[in-house]
């Protein structure tokens, strides 16, 4: 089996509030864009049965300067996954989910204090449903609230915390925000957005010749949906949860478009189903799966 979310939130995901260095300095007003495709290896689950899945992610988004020391976003999100199951043991030899659908929209502000302090809020609401699952019953919402300092010339550190309301239940994460640059080369950040689906993550970096980065990196995701309404376990609630461990070397293609080739696995998988009053009703543990990404991202 594989994640969507290694997907969702692994790879590329992030391109528009980008990392550290997009946030320590207000942006100019600019769009955004990515587009990734990722196959997830069918892979074996615990109980019997495989499972995997193919996804394509893309994202929008635009950027405004406020004044000098400030900016707001808007940022939309649009995945699909379509899973594959093969006798599933563990879920009564039912297919779990199959078609899911992911859509939010988000709106990060930034400020800049003159205490040197950058104080970073996103609130965002998303849609996070298999095919014929109810919308108003697949509604996820909440914030995430950092404030970062830069500690020097190569440093950035920063603390934040994530409050949201998943589809039935309450998430609440605390996450550090790093920029290092250990040297010319070498990098250590965060290649992830915190948000609902979890903390942001650690990626170490290192600049190739001829414009190449190579990285590796690893986090902790949780993803949520609300199942179909006539589906075999009807309104209920899925739930994927892993360790996604990747490397991604990638390559600036000009000043504005990034090209990248993904490569890891999911570590500690579980899936679960819960009733639609999120009582759990089946889980099962997976193997470590590979999956295979490409993104393309762009400003202008």
């Amino acid at each position: 089996m594989s994640s969507p979310v290694f997907v969702l939130r692994l790879a590329f995901v992030i391109l528009i509030a980008g990392s550290l260095p997009a946030a320590a300095q207000p942006p100019a007003e600019r769009f955004s864009w990515s587009i990734a495709p990722v196959y997830g290896f069918d892979g074996g689950l615990d109980a019997g049965g495989e499972a995997g899945y193919t996804s394509v992610l893309t994202r929008l988004g635009r950027s405004w300067s406020l004044d000098q020391q400030s900016s707001l976003g808007v940022q939309l999100k649009l995945d699909y996954e379509d899973w594959r199951f093969d006798d599933p043991v563990g879920f009564g030899g039912h297919d779990p989910w199959g078609q899911i659908y992911r859509t939010g929209l988000s709106f990060p502000f930034s400020h800049g204090t003159r205490g040197g302090w950058r104080l970073l809020f996103s609130p965002t609401i998303e849609y996070s449903g298999e095919s014929g699952a109810e919308l108003s019953d697949a509604l996820e919402y909440g914030a995430t609230l950092s404030a970062l300092r830069r500690l020097g010339p190569d440093l950035t550190l920063g603390l934040g915390v994530g409050v949201f309301e998943r589809i039935e239940e309450t998430s609440v994460f605390p996450f550090i925000a790093i920029d290092w640059r250990i040297n010319e080369r070498l990098r250590l950040s965060n290649p992830f957005v915190a948000g609902p689906a979890g903390p942001a993550g650690l990626e170490l970096s290192y600049t190739l010749g001829s414009d190449w980065r190579l990285g590796l990196g690893a986090a902790y995701r949780s993803l949520r949906h609300r199942l179909d309404r006539d589906g075999p376990f009807p309104g209920g609630v899925g739930e994927y949860r892993f360790i996604p461990v990747f490397v991604n070397l990638g390559r600036d293609l000009s000043p504005s478009v990034r090209f990248s080739l993904y490569a890891g696995v999911a570590l500690d998988g579980e899936l679960r189903v819960e009733d639609k009053n999120g009582r759990r009703l089946y889980e099962d543990d997976q193997d470590p799966t590979p999956m295979l990404g490409i993104s393309v991202i762009g400003r202008f």
